[in-house]
């Protein structure tokens, strides 16, 4: 065996050993962010919280072009439930009625259900990647890259800010896969707050370009929305039956 023959044998080796390293490593961050996601899961078997909203669109000037503030109460219960009940609504300066927040309660049922990566019931339908160590507000966090291993609704792709001191998730930066090719710049963010003991989401960042071509741009807008949550209730023994469409 040449001596040249003997060095990439060894730099094959290293490179290896340092890959399964850090596979390994990856590995158990990756199975103390389930165990955490498992545990809250486990604990938490229902939330109420308040969530105030607003919706702002901008045409290619800079002009605005259509506003919408609205406060909600949320009720979730597990990965799979989740319903609002519309406090107030104003829709371009204009205060809602009774009857049109009713109607617009109406056309809100069924509230999107992201399936998020970490939860028990959708991780085995992700693919993970370690993406490096970094701070986030002053906290050391690892940042971990997820995309569906299939296509369907509700799934998403981007990554996750994860806490090194306890592997609970700060914040997700995401898309929603199989977005129309007229959205353009899409991107959401959903930062989470500790409240009590647990880590939950406190605030929903989304913008994103509408841009619809034919020949020539027929209509170019831009679209911000920003919800912030609070007040949040544990396990209030919510019945399954109040999910349901009336």
């Amino acid at each position: 065996m040449t001596t040249k023959f003997k060095n990439i044998c060894a730099i094959l080796v290293l490179v290896l050993s340092i890959s399964y390293g850090q596979n390994a490593d990856f590995d158990q961050v990756l199975q103390g962010v389930f165990r955490t996601q498992d545990k809250m899961e486990n604990e938490i078997q229902d939330a109420i919280f308040d969530g105030n909203f607003s919706y702002i669109e901008m045409n290619n000037k800079g002009d605005t072009i259509k506003t919408i503030y609205s406060k909600r109460r949320v009720f979730t219960k597990g990965n799979d439930k989740q319903k609002s009940e519309y406090l107030e609504i104003i829709e371009n300066g204009k205060l809602l009625s009774k009857e049109e927040l009713a109607k617009a309660q109406k056309q809100n049922r069924g509230d999107m259900k992201t399936k998020f990566p970490f939860t028990k019931q959708y991780r085995n339908s992700y693919t993970f990647s370690y993406l490096g160590e970094e701070y986030y507000n002053n906290m050391a966090v690892w940042k971990v890259g997820y995309k569906p291993k299939e296509k369907g609704k509700d799934f998403i792709q981007g990554f996750a800010y994860v806490l090194k001191s306890d592997s609970n998730v700060v914040q997700y930066q995401f898309t929603p896969v199989g977005l129309p090719f007229v959205l353009k710049n899409f991107n959401i963010m959903l930062d989470y707050s500790k409240i009590d003991k647990y880590w939950v989401p406190t605030r929903f960042f989304l913008q994103m370009e509408i841009d619809v071509k034919v020949i020539f741009s027929l209509a170019h807008k831009y679209i911000t929305m920003q919800e912030t949550y609070s007040n949040y209730q544990f396990n209030n023994n919510i019945p399954d039956s109040f999910f349901k469409d009336k």
